[in-house]
């Protein structure tokens, strides 16, 4: 279809005219982009970094000193936020469930003398 157009035709860019065209960005986000990008290149140069550090210290051991002396939390939460792990069981470990702030048990009767009540009165109503 186009085998009979010549390169004068189309407009053919030669070396000269490449160089002397300005670039011009018809983008709508114009040089957005080129920040974004500059920005991810920057961020994972910091990780490449940080990888860098990580992988020296576990060269030389000092990985496993740094883990030794970091306590391990219940939560998990890098900083202290309650009382570190403790190895030993906890001293109540029979502790009673509770159901909205009370135990069991007293909702369970609570719920039996509500239910009782409630016959006792449709059966007085009769």
């Amino acid at each position: 279809m186009f085998s009979n157009l010549t390169g004068a035709a189309l407009g053919a860019a030669t070396a000269e005219n490449v160089a002397v065209m300005p670039r011009t960005d018809n983008s709508i986000w114009g040089n957005i982009g080129q920040g974004v990008n500059g920005a991810l290149a920057n961020a994972m140069n910091l990780y490449s970094q940080y990888e860098q550090i990580q992988a020296a210290k576990k060269a030389t051991g000092a990985a496993r000193i740094e883990n030794e002396y970091t306590p391990e939390y219940d939560n998990g939460a890098a900083v202290l936020v309650d009382a570190p792990k403790s190895n030993q069981p906890a001293a109540n470990q029979n502790q009673e469930v509770m159901v909205f702030g009370f135990p069991q048990k007293q909702v369970i009767m609570a719920f039996g003398g509500l239910l009782v009540l409630g016959l006792v009165l449709k059966v007085a109503k009769s």
